[in-house]
């Protein structure tokens, strides 16, 4: 079912349908241990991205920790930590902060940084570089971890 979606350069909301979404986990041995890192494109239909990334949550439960979800979660500021976490724990913590998109003139972060088990102070540069090949900016950051 197409839906409208504000993009940029049109007055107007055009009809969009959402595309195939995915998530791919990869346990990594690093200098400081194993990791599970999941790189994720959700949907942008409000809710149905909140349900996904429950889901991605629930998956993560039978591989090694910490944990480090990263990408296109299309949720602004604070709710990807609330949907994972609720509004009373707070084990995920946002490692970048910057808007991401639109990628001409960034006003919102939908790309997102979040990890258990690492603390800001392990974050270095942060950054959302143009590179002209999406709607979005990607979301860089230096982990000392």
């Amino acid at each position: 079912m197409p839906l409208p979606l504000r993009v940029a350069g049109r007055a107007r909301p055009v009809l969009s349908r959402d595309q195939a979404r995915a998530a791919l986990a990869a346990v990594v041995e690093g200098e400081r241990g194993v990791f599970t890192a999941v790189a994720l494109h959700l949907s942008f239909v409000p809710g149905w991205n909140a349900r996904q990334l429950r889901a991605v949550r629930r998956w993560l439960d039978g591989l090694p920790r910490p944990w480090l979800l990263l990408g296109d979660l299309n949720l602004v500021g604070a709710l990807p930590r609330l949907v994972l976490d609720g509004p009373l724990r707070s084990e995920w913590a946002a490692l970048a902060r910057t808007p991401t998109y639109p990628a001409h003139r960034p006003a919102v972060q939908f790309d997102h940084l979040l990890a258990t088990g690492v603390t800001t102070a392990a974050v270095g540069a942060t950054g959302a570089p143009r590179t002209g090949i999406s709607d979005h900016r990607p979301l860089t950051a230096e982990l000392d971890w």
